[in-house]
């Protein structure tokens, strides 16, 4: 327990009895036995206490991660938003120039502006 072996706890038992005599020795040796677990059992309550703040961190951490990658998904999304934007289409792509001349049915549309200029 605290690095003493048997022999040596033996010779503190013998010098306690000689010491304090008999009559007195089991009434000291009740008093250290209830002191050692009370010790004990305050030692247990501040390790258990002790680990319920560390879960109730560790809750706390992943209730923050959590928040954390919902805002990382938003913004892959804004990305994924931007990039698909930022892709060529066909509706993008400037009309072909033509030769000057007209397909057959095809016909030109003149705004009264254009005559006008002519």
């Amino acid at each position: 327990m605290f690095g003493i072996g048997t022999w040596e706890l033996v010779v503190i038992l013998v010098l306690g009895l000689i010491i304090l005599g008999p009559t007195k020795f089991p009434e000291v040796a009740k008093s250290i036995g209830r002191s050692l677990a009370g010790l004990r059992k305050s030692v247990d309550e501040v390790k258990e206490e002790i680990d319920l703040e560390g879960i109730k961190s560790d809750i706390e951490q992943e209730a923050g991660l959590e928040e954390l990658k919902q805002t990382l998904d938003v913004r892959a999304d804004v990305r994924r938003a931007i990039a698909d934007l930022e892709e060529p289409s066909d509706m993008d792509e400037p009309p072909k120039e033509s030769s000057g001349e007209l397909a057959p049915g095809e016909t030109i549309e003149v705004s009264p502006e254009d005559e006008d200029k002519s």
